[in-house]
């Protein structure tokens, strides 16, 4: 794989991390152009209020994501603290990432006096393409790899004897088809139940992720051979259906402000 993309004298620009900055990048375009177009008027967020909601999120998501891979791995980091760190090297783990992220966005929209549902469902499409952007990131620095296969499609990753099932990809391409899922599902009916698009996302990432790890290589089994990834994505798909079954409007959303409220 490409965990180095180049290096320039002293500075080693790593694949992983600019993996991670375009994902930031290309999800903020989206979120941006779509609340400038077909939302505009129905969503909360406008352009300067995305900007600030993006820099909380991504802060909040990558410091739950590296805490959550140092407490699973903390035999080997206690060996190595400064690698703690050491993000160049990957070592994010998305479930801690999305419990940052979503603690982050309830400090944001409780300092804005914001929807956290409504908030939610107008940016989760582009979370879930930024995920699927940083998994090529994983698949170029070679981890979250894949059980051993002999199929035409499996990659030889370093220090690998075998060629292995490429579930950053498998994962990547099924986090668009979500994406791409989402953004259809945001409809002036839909988004007037706040949590209806944030269900469909618990759901869909839920089973998608379940079904992964199947094949994942990296991740032992906790509990009646399921691994600990798997019980968390069982948990979210259920969460996910209370969301869609929950009769929320904003006529009874105590939290609700007026659309296109900016941040002052």
């Amino acid at each position: 794989m490409h965990p180095i993309l180049f290096t320039l004298g002293p500075i080693t620009i790593y694949t992983y991390g600019v993996a991670l900055a375009l994902a930031f990048a290309v999800s903020m375009m989206l979120a941006t152009r779509a609340s400038r177009t077909r939302l505009k008027g129905i969503v909360l967020l406008d352009d300067a209020a995305l900007l600030d909601w993006g820099c909380w999120v991504m802060a909040g998501g990558v410091l739950g994501g590296r805490l959550w891979y140092v407490l699973l791995n903390w035999e080997a980091y206690r060996a190595q603290p400064l690698e703690v760190v050491a993000l160049w090297h990957g070592g994010l783990v998305w479930y801690g990432g999305l419990a940052g992220g979503l603690l982050a966005q309830a400090l944001f929209v409780a300092r804005r006096k914001l929807s956290f549902l409504r908030v939610t469902d107008q940016v989760i499409p582009a979370v879930a393409l930024g995920h699927a952007m940083g998994r090529l990131g994983c698949f170029a620095n070679g981890c979250c790899y894949g059980l051993p296969t002999a199929a035409w499609w499996g990659v030889r990753f370093p220090g690998h004897p075998t060629a292995v099932v490429p579930t950053q990809l498998l994962e990547s391409l099924g986090l668009v088809a979500l994406a791409v899922t989402l953004w259809m599902a945001q409809r002036p009916a839909t988004l007037a139940r706040p949590g209806r698009v944030f269900g469909l996302y618990l759901v869909g990432y839920g089973l998608l992720r379940a079904v992964i790890e199947n094949w994942r290589g990296d991740q032992p089994a906790i509990w009646s051979g399921l691994t600990l990834a798997q019980l968390i994505s069982l948990g979210l798909v259920l969460l996910g259906l209370w969301f869609l079954r929950k009769r929320l409007t904003l006529m009874n959303d105590a939290t609700d402000v007026p659309v296109h409220r900016g941040n002052g």
